[in-house]
């Protein structure tokens, strides 16, 4: 139910940004008369049936709160943790002429665009604005984009919808190599457009970046993706409250060699992998103590749920796996002096890792 609310939090979040102009404009919002929002569909009685969850938004010294029909008060935007950035930039792929970027009237129609204009003003030392943070805005049904540079300093955020999902959708298949720092994804739905891993991210991408509340769909017309993200000594990536669907033939997140200072993979459902789950691949290194953490995740897959390397690199804690396989090193690599919490059901049967002890 926790997790249930923070997808909705989201989901309300990036609604009302669209609806009430968050960004460079979100300390003009005056939101006096709570707003009412309803969710059909997201909770349900006890028979099944579809119910309707009820909110108000309001908003209290320039962040944005929502109050249940509990009056349970909820803080979903705090100004100063999501800072506005410096420049907002807009997209939508259903336009047919592309504008400045400057708003919805006149946006872009490709994110190669918008990641231009992002990384030209970023970059500018006029301001200072290097250490500023743009946002970029998109939506359109599929955005059919090879991503080989990332916006640096940046969030990137969907709105609207794709097909059935509320989220914006990016096609492509991605292995940014430009350096470029600090991208973070907000609400976005990514597909293959190759039988070919989506993100493949490498020492060059750029540190930390981000997939927050996303979507990793394996699959697009005869297309299948091995992964959904594949790294080599990515630092600082962080996959937070993101599901991963479809049949990946391969790891769905395949770790490789290299470091892995800070990486932090949780509160992800990962569902239906036809081969393995999060899957450390070769030799990882960290340094300063910055241990990487694989926490809170729900993972069903074929084989493999979680295999942590043997490195002592990552803690495991708090996640719940389902494999197909028997119990044992096919159902899981997870090294217990490092781990806290899990829980690994292999054919049916539940284990506890590390064991209980009185």
């Amino acid at each position: 139910m926790k997790k249930l609310f923070l997808t909705t939090l989201m989901v309300i979040l990036v609604a009302t940004m669209a609806w009430a102009g968050i960004g460079d404009r979100f300390s003009n919002i005056n939101l006096t008369d709570k707003q009412t929002v309803e969710f059909p569909g997201l909770t349900s009685d006890p028979d099944g049936n579809p119910a309707v969850d009820k909110v108000w938004l309001f908003a209290k010294n320039d962040n944005l709160y929502m109050e249940r029909d509990t009056g349970e008060v909820i803080l979903i935007y705090n100004k100063s943790d999501w800072q506005p950035g410096a420049k907002s930039y807009y997209v939508d792929g259903n336009k047919l002429v592309s504008g400045d970027g400057t708003s919805w009237e006149s946006a872009y129609i490709t994110f190669a665009e918008a990641v231009t204009a992002s990384n030209a003003y970023i970059s500018s030392t006029a301001n200072r604005q290097w250490a500023t943070r743009n946002l970029i805005y998109i939506k359109g049904d599929d955005l059919v984009a090879t991503i080989a540079t990332l916006p640096e300093k940046c969030d990137v955020i969907g709105v609207g919808s794709s097909d059935n999902y509320p989220y914006a959708c990016i096609r492509g298949n991605h292995a940014p190599v430009n350096g470029k720092m600090g991208c973070r994804f907000y609400n976005v739905r990514f597909r293959p457009a190759a039988s070919a891993t989506i993100w493949t991210l490498a020492s060059t991408t750029g540190g930390g970046l981000e997939f927050n509340h996303c979507m990793f769909d394996a699959n697009y017309g005869a297309f299948t993706a091995p992964s959904a993200i594949d790294t080599t000594a990515a630092q600082f990536v962080v996959v937070n409250d993101s599901d991963f669907i479809g049949t990946f033939s391969g790891d769905v997140i395949d770790i490789g060699a290299g470091s892995v200072n800070s990486m932090k993979i949780t509160g992800n459902r990962i569902m239906g992998g036809a081969n393995d789950g999060v899957v450390v691949t070769d030799t990882t290194t960290i340094v300063q103590g910055r241990m990487g953490l694989i926490a809170d995740n729900y993972i069903q897959v074929a084989g493999v749920t979680i295999d942590d390397g043997a490195d002592s690199t990552f803690n495991v804690i708090d996640n719940r796996c389902i494999s197909a396989t028997t119990y044992g090193a096919g159902s899981h690599v997870i090294t217990v002096a490092n781990a806290a919490g899990n829980i690994v059901v292999a054919q049916g049967v539940a284990y506890n890792i590390p064991s209980t002890t009185d």
